[in-house]
C-alpha cells in the first residue's frame, strides 16, 4: 500500500498527494465506531493486502472484495478487555495460511481467520422473579403469561445466550412494550429488574448481540399487573355514584346560596331605593325649607318696607302737624290738626302691620302673650317693633310719641317681664 493514513477519534484520514492535504475515508473510518476508538494504531501487510485496526470491541482487517475492487472491512470480534494489549503499542504479525500472531501484556493470542464462526445464536429468558411488596419473592411460570396483583409490580428478568467462547462477549437490549417501549441501550448485563409498575398489560422482548451478529430471534414475555383496589371497576362505580350525589348537594347548596344571595342583593336595592327616596325627600324638603325660607325673608322684606312707609308717613304727618302749630289761624288749622292726629293714631296701620308681621314671625305674638300674660296691647305692639330690632328713634313715629316716652315704655315692659338689669330687652325678645 503507498498510501499515507492517519487514524483519529473522527475517522481515518487518507493524505491527497496532489492537493497537499488529509481527506476522510468513510470507508476505513468504520474501523472505530463511535464511541470504540482506542490508539487509532493502523498495521500494514502489504503482502497479503490487509489492513489491521484495532477498537474496544474487535480487531478489524480491510481486505480487498472478492468479486469488486471494492474493499471489505471485516470484524472479528474480540474486545479490548479481553485482548490485554499495550494500548499505542499493538503488533499483528503473519504466520501462514489464514493464521496471525498477535501479541499481548501476557502472552500471544493466535488468529485462524479460517475458523472464525460468525454465526448467530437463540437468546432464551432463563427466570423471571417477582419481588412483591410485603417482602416475599417468588419464582415465575415464564411458560404461559401472568397476571399479577398491584402489590406484585417488581419483576425481573434473567436472560442468556448460549455461547462459551471465552472471546466473544455476548450483549442485551430490552424494551418493556406498555412502559418503556424503545430498545435500550446496548448491556452485557444478562438481566433486569423493572419496580414500581404501574397496572396494564405488558410484553417483554429482548435481543442479544454475540460480536457483530444479532440473535436470530427476540425473546418476549406477556404479563398484566392487576389494578389495585381503589382503581378497581366497582371503585369507580362508587366513585362516579359518590360524584354524583356531590354534585346534586353542591348544585342545592348553590341554589340555597344563589337565593339567599340573591335575597341580600334584593333587600340591598330595596334599601339603596329607600336610601334614594330618602335622600330625595330630604332633598325636596330642603328646597322646601329654601323655598319657605325665601318666602319668609321676601315678607320680612315686604314688613320692614311697610314699617319703613308707616314711619316715614308719620314723620311726614309730625312735620305737617309742627308746621300747623305754629301758624296764626289756628281757627281753621285745628280741624287739620285733628285729622292728621286721627290719620297718625287709626288702628288701620296697626291691623295691616300686624297681619304682615304675624305672616314674617308666625304666633310670635302668642308666644310672648303666653308667656307674659300680662302685656297690654300697646306691649305688644312695642315688641313687635323691637322684634324687627327698631332703634326708639324709629319707633317714636310708629307710636305717636317722643322719642324719651319710648324708653319710658322700654323700661316698664322689662319690669313686667322681671328681666335683671344687666340683660338686655331686644337680644331676649330677638332670641324668644
Amino acid at each position: 500500500m503507498d498510501k499515507i493514513l492517519y487514524a483519529s477519534e473522527n475517522g481515518v484520514y487518507n493524505y491527497n498527494k496532489q492537493l497537499g492535504v488529509f481527506q476522510k475515508d468513510s470507508l476505513l473510518s468504520r474501523i472505530f465506531p463511535s464511541g470504540e476508538y482506542t490508539s487509532g494504531k493502523l498495521i500494514a501487510d502489504a503482502q497479503h493486502d490487509k489492513l489491521w485496526g484495532f477498537s474496544k470491541k474487535n480487531i478489524s482487517y480491510v481486505s480487498p472484495g472478492k468479486f469488486s475492487d471494492k474493499s471489505v472491512i471485516t470484524k472479528i470480534p474480540i474486545p479490548q478487555a479481553l485482548r490485554k494489549e499495550m494500548v499505542g503499542y499493538e503488533t499483528i504479525s503473519f504466520l501462514m495460511d489464514d493464521t496471525y500472531l498477535f501479541g499481548t501484556s501476557s502472552g500471544y493470542i493466535i488468529i485462524d481467520l479460517s475458523k472464525i464462526d460468525l454465526k448467530s445464536y437463540d437468546i432464551a429468558i432463563n427466570s423471571i422473579t417477582n419481588y412483591a411488596i410485603d417482602g416475599e419473592v417468588f419464582s415465575v411460570n415464564i411458560t404461559n403469561a401472568s397476571n399479577f396483583s398491584d402489590k406484585e409490580n417488581n419483576i425481573q428478568f434473567n436472560y442468556s445466550v448460549a455461547e462459551y467462547n471465552k472471546y466473544l462477549a455476548a450483549e442485551y437490549q430490552y424494551k418493556l412494550i406498555g412502559y418503556y417501549d424503545v430498545w435500550s441501550p446496548w448491556s452485557s448485563q444478562p438481566f433486569v429488574l423493572f419496580k414500581n409498575l404501574p397496572h396494564g398489560e405488558y410484553t417483554f422482548k429482548v435481543r442479544s448481540k454475540v460480536g457483530n451478529n444479532l440473535s436470530n430471534n427476540e425473546a418476549l414475555y406477556e404479563f398484566y399487573i392487576a389494578k389495585p383496589w381503589h382503581l378497581s371497576n366497582l371503585m369507580w362505580a362508587i366513585y362516579i355514584i359518590t360524584l354524583i350525589v356531590l354534585g346534586v348537594m353542591v348544585h342545592h347548596l348553590y341554589k340555597r346560596y344563589y337565593r339567599k344571595q340573591k335575597e341580600k342583593l334584593m333587600l340591598k336595592n330595596k334599601r339603596d331605593l329607600e336610601l334614594k327616596e330618602l335622600e330625595s325627600e330630604q332633598q325636596l324638603m330642603q328646597l322646601k325649607n329654601e323655598t319657605l325660607q325665601q318666602d319668609i325673608e321676601n315678607k320680612n322684606r315686604e314688613l320692614a318696607i311697610s314699617t319703613m312707609s308707616l314711619i316715614k308717613k308719620n314723620e311726614f304727618l309730625n312735620q305737617i302737624k309742627e308746621e300747623l302749630k305754629n301758624t296764626d289761624d289756628q281757627k281753621h288749622v285745628k280741624p287739620v290738626i285733628k285729622i292728621i292726629d286721627k290719620n297718625i293714631n287709626t288702628t288701620d296701620d296697626w291691623k295691616f302691620f300686624q297681619e304682615a308681621f304675624n305672616n314674617a314671625d308666625k304666633d310670635f305674638l302668642k308666644k310672648i302673650k303666653a308667656k307674659h300674660p300680662k302685656l297690654t296691647p300697646n306691649d305688644l305692639k312695642l315688641c313687635a317693633y323691637l322684634r324687627l330690632n327698631l332703634s326708639s328713634k324709629e319707633i317714636a313715629p310708629l307710636l305717636n310719641i317722643s322719642h324719651r316716652s319710648v324708653e319710658v315704655k322700654r323700661y316698664r315692659l322689662r319690669k313686667k317681664m322681671h328681666l335683671a338689669h344687666e340683660s338686655s330687652l331686644t337680644n331676649y325678645i330677638l332670641e324668644l
